[in-house]
């Protein structure tokens, strides 16, 4: 789906109910069936013309634009507006455009009291060559109307047809599961297949100039000839139903729009795991490219969606699902308080993933037992359109149903930073852009830090983390497994990635400190069972599971079926031990992957486009030389991190996992030799107090340049009001073994004030003799 992401929309007054409609009848009371009475829809069709304006002698304006309807090609016309009314009508008539509009009972296009609001946009062709999906009951539809939903509205690529069916989908399609064995039906997921009336209007509609778009017919429509990959040329269209999606499974296409010349993919093999997963390795060469399978990196997802689908799972029985593509990852989280009341209930969301790509992951609710509509709150982890870009489109979805949904954010990406825990004042514009008007105005939920969310079966944690973005959030779910009752912790790192923060600028400089600091304060302050991961080049989690399907469709496994949480690690398999336990969680490796990434030198020279803390700063004020022999007082008892170990998830108990998964980005930082001690303190310098003021000005080694740094937040955004010293986590310098580090942990107890050095990244310096780390 290509909707955009800024506009606007109205449910009219129910007063307009009786007003002339062309389509047809369809549901009343939002929750019940067709009635007898049933009011009429909206009108919808295709703009195929920029609009014209006609002025009178009095001044007023009237807007006509020819459309390709139901009823065939029309010329609509509105009453007569102010000519300001007039321009904010003709802002939705691009050609190309699907709209909706209300006309009257002279036949005329409604305006409504906010003339923007006359034609509502539904989805948007223009001269777009991106692919276009749109499932029948879910995601963009015509615009609700006297109290019910609109007919319903599909988009993508036509793959059969009969003289009363059309087949249209994504052109996925998964013939065996990741150990080759093949399915005795093909997997199409996002493919449909709808009954169409016996008198549907159908329009061959040419993007190179709509003027000549003709009248055509079902028999006329050209059909995409395969699916292999391999074909690039597909045939593309739009469909309009005569029912909501109350009545889905009654409904007939009345419209179809198709388009020519066809869209052109890219050729590309598509697959259920990540583009360039190991899982790909032993799949052999494309006889396209020439290229192995596993070097193929897909296109980008806002422009080939279909790219990235992937099957949806389970993740805790009847509670947690993966609901994500095979990229960005989402999550839904069914919440029971255990009453007989059930109006506390919740269906949680987590992030609404890329633009474009929202039939993926409505369907994907839907295989997994959910109603997207059941959504009643969703939770955005910051403001990037990766993770938000289909949050208007779901909205829009429940509005029309006549349902509300909670929209949940962090009051620092959606209003900004304006102050930190420690009672700074600050002034920092969030990352959700001012065009994102709907999302800002609908957005009714702000975060609270540091507490659990209690949903009886469902508790979360939401720790404000600023660096990815200003106002970037990480998450703990507590889940309850029906199984035995127990609670297990996912852990959700809520911006990964260093994007914008490769190389230091005034801007981003607290950011980088701060992105820092939060990982080191993650490992040293939870206790997360799993990981759920925000993207799939993080954490494989969408490997885990297919090699769990794989495993359970052995038929040797057949009477011992594992699930998520038996597939999933908790520790890293590759870590050594201390008493029993291993040293390193997947949770705690996940992090000091990009810790690893930001803070070290190893970035510069692995990655040139990469600057890191070490070599190029910033660093905190008054350690540019770093401190020697400065007084600190430990506020916890410390921990071991051992150095990032590269095969995660290792788990030998499935085959396809049995040597864990090497996530492809920056997995240069390998470094399962390598360990670092780190603690919660209160360094007794005279300078730092937890933020990098505005104005700072330092030399950038790396850059060879000094840069005057805008004032952000680090530590103080968890420092309690009034504190001088914010704790701080910090880690010694890299010990060469566990038995070293095992050493300067034992010398480390709570409430000890201690003399340490730190260097001019403020790590812990490490003597010749390393009980001396702390004296």
């Amino acid at each position: 789906m290509n909707t955009a992401s800024n506009f606007k929309w109205k449910v009219l007054p129910a007063i307009l109910a009786a007003a002339f409609l062309a389509g047809c009848g369809g549901s009343g009371d939002d929750d019940a069936g067709p009635t007898a009475s049933a009011p009429a829809f909206r009108s919808a069709g295709l703009v195929q013309a920029a609009p014209t304006v006609t002025t009178s002698a009095s001044g007023q304006q009237v807007v006509s634009v020819s459309v390709l309807t139901q009823g065939g090609l029309k010329t609509l016309t509105t009453t007569a507006v102010t000519p300001a009314s007039a321009t904010a009508i003709q802002a939705s008539l691009a050609p190309g455009n699907l709209v909706d509009w209300l006309a009257s009972d002279t036949g005329a296009v409604t305006v409504p009291t906010d003339p923007a609001q006359t034609f509502n946009v539904v989805l948007a062709k223009g001269k777009s060559s991106d692919a276009q999906f749109n499932l029948q009951k879910y995601g963009a539809s015509v615009a609700r109307n006297a109290n019910a939903p609109g007919p319903m509205v599909a988009a993508g690529w036509i793959y059969n047809k009969s003289g009363s069916t059309i087949t249209v989908g994504d052109g996925s399609i998964v013939t065996a599961d990741q150990a080759g064995r093949a399915y005795t039906t093909p997997i199409k997921r996002y493919e449909e297949t709808y009954t169409v009336a016996p008198d549907a209007q159908v329009f061959n509609v040419n993007t190179d100039d709509y003027s000549k778009s003709t009248v055509s017919t079902l028999a006329a429509v050209p059909v995409t000839a395969n699916y292999n990959y391999a074909t690039t040329a597909r045939q593309a269209a739009y469909l309009l139903f005569d029912n909501n999606y109350q009545n889905a499974a009654n409904a007939k296409v009345v419209a179809i729009w198709y388009f020519t010349p066809q869209s052109k993919t890219d050729g590309k093999p598509v697959w259920d795991v990540p583009t360039q997963s190991p899982m790909l390795a032993d799949k052999g060469t494309d006889p396209v490219s020439g290229q192995t399978y596993v070097a193929i990196n897909a296109t980008g997802v806002s422009a080939a969606p279909y790219t990235r689908s992937t099957e949806p799972f389970e993740m805790v029985k009847n509670t947690m699902y993966y609901v994500g593509d095979n990229e960005v990852a989402s999550y839904v989280l069914k919440a029971d308080m255990g009453t007989a009341d059930t109006s506390d209930d919740k269906v949680i969301k987590i992030d609404a993933g890329w633009p474009n790509s929202g039939y993926q992951y409505f369907k994907n609710m839907e295989l997994m037992g959910v109603d997207p509509r059941s959504v009643t709150d969703l939770w955005l982890t910051h403001g990037h359109g990766d993770h938000y870009g289909t949050a208007v489109e779901h909205l829009k979805m429940m509005d029309n149903a006549g349902k509300t949904m909670n929209l949940w954010a962090s009051k620092e990406d959606v209003i900004g930073v304006k102050g930190d825990l420690q009672g700074n004042v600050w002034d920092i514009p969030g990352a959700l852009p001012e065009t994102e008007t709907v999302l800002r105005a609908r957005t009714n939920n702000f975060y609270e830090y540091d507490k659990w969310y209690d949903y009886g079966n469902v508790q979360i944690m939401v720790i404000w983390a600023p660096g990815h973005t200003p106002g970037t959030t990480n998450m703990l779910f507590r889940v309850k497994n029906p199984a035995d009752g127990k609670f297990v912790i996912f852990g959700y790192h809520g911006g990964y990635g260093v994007n914008g923060l490769n190389s230091p600028t005034p801007a981003n400089g607290w950011r980088r400190l701060s992105f820092q600091h939060g990982f080191s304060y993650l490992q040293n302050t939870v206790d997360v069972d799993f990981v759920a991961p925000q993207h799939t080049n993080q954490y494989p989690i969408v490997e885990v599971f297919q090699g769990l399907k794989a495993y359970n469709r052995d038929p040797a496994n057949a009477n011992k079926p594992l699930t998520m949480l038996d597939a999933l690690t908790s520790r890293v398999f590759d870590s050594p031990a201390i008493g029993g336990t291993k040293v390193t969680t997947e949770f705690a490796n996940q992090l000091e992957k990009r810790r690893s990434v930001v803070s070290y030198k190893a970035s510069d020279v692995a990655n040139r486009t990469y600057k890191s803390i070490e070599t190029s700063g910033p660093f905190k004020p008054g350690r540019e030389a770093g401190l020697t022999d400065i007084r600190a007082t430990l506020l916890d008892s410390g921990k071991i991190v051992q150095g990032f170990v590269g095969a995660q998830n290792k788990n030998p108990a499935i085959p396809l996992l049995a040597n864990g998964i090497v996530v492809p980005t920056d997995s240069y930082v390998d470094d399962p030799t390598g360990f670092f001690v780190q603690v919660s303190i209160d360094v007794q310098d005279t300078v730092y107090k937890g933020y990098v003021p505005p104005g700072l000005a330092q030399n950038s080694p790396g850059l060879g340049t000094s840069i005057t740094y805008d004032g952000g937040p680090v530590e103080s955004v968890h420092a309690a009001k009034g504190t001088f010293h914010p704790p701080e986590v910090l880690r010694t310098q890299r010990l060469k073994t566990l038995a070293e580090a095992q050493a300067v942990l034992a010398k480390i107890q709570k409430g000890r004030t201690v003399t340490i050095s730190l260097n001019s990244g403020s790590e812990i310096v490490v003597p010749a003799d390393v009980n001396a780390t702390f004296r």
